[in-house]
């Protein structure tokens, strides 16, 4: 009976890995979709700040884990703690402060190319590797780190030269949620969402 319940575990360990694990194919090809959807962004007038929003929310929504990346930032005593209906608030909120801060970074389109250079499979996730060329500003690194989650492709991480999306909003956030908790984050981020858009990079 023991022998049957092993040779069954380790079964299902080779199946789950199997079922969820990710190629080189398949997240450079997935990344290279970003690019080209950032690209579009780019090129959306800088006057229609709300369309680009709305085309960077549906970019995170379609290719970034955000509740991953929401759960990451609290750290795993808060997040325990935090009912699914609070969590979710936050999620949200988070979701449109990267909206907010990002629409405004991205600047507007000249002539840059995004390309993919090359990928190491680690464990369960892919880095990507990737830059981005432009006539007037120095080449930019991006890695991408993209999970198979529920046999969906997202990216659960980026690091821009070297700094890593994750570990600035948990620097960020780190005073106020051990000073004020979580209810405290989400009034500030709720603060910072209304105020005014930042001036377009290009504008």
């Amino acid at each position: 009976m023991k022998k049957i319940v092993i040779f069954f575990s380790f079964f299902m360990f080779l199946f789950s890995n199997l079922l969820f694990s990710i190629s080189e194919d398949d997240a450079n090809e997935f990344v290279v979709d970003i690019g080209n959807q950032a690209i579009k962004i780019l090129k959306i007038p800088v006057d229609d700040k709300e369309k680009r929003k709305k085309e960077l929310q549906n970019l995170l929504q379609q290719k970034f884990d955000m509740p991953f990346i929401a759960k990451v930032i609290l750290g795993k005593k808060i997040y325990k703690e935090t009912p699914k209906e609070k969590f979710d608030k936050f999620t949200k909120i988070f979701e449109l402060h990267i909206v907010k801060v990002y629409s405004s970074q991205l600047g507007t389109y000249k002539g840059q190319k995004f390309t993919v250079n090359n990928t190491e499979i680690k464990k369960k996730d892919a880095f990507v590797y990737s830059t981005i060329e432009s006539p007037d500003y120095p080449t930019t690194n991006i890695v991408w780190r993209v999970r198979n989650r529920e046999s969906d492709l997202k990216v659960i991480d980026m690091q821009v030269e070297g700094v890593s999306l994750l570990r600035t909003k948990r620097n960020d956030f780190e005073m106020v949620l051990n000073s004020q908790g979580i209810d405290g984050l989400i009034a500030t981020l709720n603060t910072m969402n209304q105020l005014p858009d930042l001036k377009i990079p290009g504008e």
